[in-house]
């Protein structure tokens, strides 16, 4: 029950970070000028390379962290604080102003850097993950998290792909206002990472 309990809650919080609906304008300013079949290829790769970044972020990235003698509950804790920005960022609508380079709107392509890193996957989404696969000890339960990106990832390609008819649809008011909700149940869950790992490192807290 308690892992049921913590897949649902990383797909949400991963769902909250990533704001698919949210990024759409960067998209669309991004690729203004591209063709059809350039449309196609950068949507299939951000949407691959996404779920490829946060499968070896969650298989591995936990031994990256303790191979640099990082104590879990303190990266959990500085992960929580990060989560908290991005939180912050998204509810003064200047979530992504900071992560594209004047450059990123120029290059050939940009399905890598900068749409899946960092806009789509960033460090808020790695440090998520590398901390949820510390919650989970059973295989069952670690392939239920990959399938949870693939299905990220699948999100994303369908933003993507209807992109112009959602921002129509919904228009940047409605799409400001998504990523502010999404912002807000992101920094409400961000909090209770850090309240959770204060007690762990300042056990008088609790």
């Amino acid at each position: 029950m308690d892992d049921i309990t913590e897949l649902v809650k990383t797909f949400v919080i991963l769902l909250a970070i990533i704001d698919p609906i949210g990024n759409l304008p960067i998209y669309i300013s991004l690729t203004a000028n591209k063709t059809d079949a350039e449309h196609k290829a950068i949507i299939l790769k951000t949407s691959c390379a996404s779920v490829a970044l946060l499968t070896v972020s969650f298989l591995f990235g936990k031994y990256i962290v303790v191979f640099f003698g990082i104590q879990m509950p303190a990266f959990k804790l500085i992960g929580g604080v990060f989560l908290v920005y991005i939180a912050f960022t998204m509810l003064t609508d200047n979530k992504t102003s900071h992560l594209l380079s004047k450059e990123g709107g120029v290059k050939d392509d940009i399905a890598f850097m900068p749409m899946t890193f960092p806009l789509f996957i960033g460090p808020a989404a790695i440090s998520l993950v590398i901390i949820q696969s510390t919650e989970f000890t059973l295989w069952s339960a670690k392939i239920i998290s990959i399938v949870e990106f693939v299905l990220i990832g699948v999100l994303i390609w369908i933003s993507l792909k209807l992109a112009n008819r959602i921002l129509k649809f919904l228009g940047k008011g409605s799409i400001k206002f998504i990523t502010q909700v999404m912002g807000l149940l992101l920094g409400s869950m961000a909090i209770g990472i850090i309240a959770d790992e204060l007690k762990v490192l300042l056990p008088g807290l609790s």
